[in-house]
């Protein structure tokens, strides 16, 4: 099992738009073979997964997306039932992360590009 977390560069979210800066927003890809799961979040306490092919992250790239391979584990076994505020916050409950000052994908990224 792999553990991906995509970037995006757009988003519809008024206020991603106005304090994020390059990144808007950023879910944990679960690949195992050759399928994979997106887990994106929607809204505070929802979650949707969406099931892609492998492939499929390569056509991602080309509308925006960065992906960066996270080397942890999950600590949350049910993604589904994680109840978060904010797309940041669903992505470090997933990987458990407890910083306080990651508050954007910039930030994040930014954090785990350092380990």
């Amino acid at each position: 099992m792999i553990i991906y977390i995509g970037f995006s560069t757009k988003t519809h979210k008024l206020h991603a738009r106005m304090f994020c800066r390059k990144y808007k927003h950023c879910a944990p890809i679960i690949v195992n073979g050759n399928k994979a799961t997106l887990y994106q979040f929607v809204r505070p306490n929802k979650i949707v997964a969406i099931h892609i092919r492998k492939k499929d992250l390569n056509i991602l790239k080309h509308y925006g997306w960065t992906f960066i391979k996270y080397n942890g584990e999950i600590f949350e076994k049910n993604v589904l039932d994680i109840h978060a505020i904010t797309c940041v916050h669903f992505v470090k409950k997933v990987c458990g992360i407890k910083s306080l000052r990651i508050q954007t994908p910039d930030t994040l990224l930014k954090h785990l590009t350092k380990k």
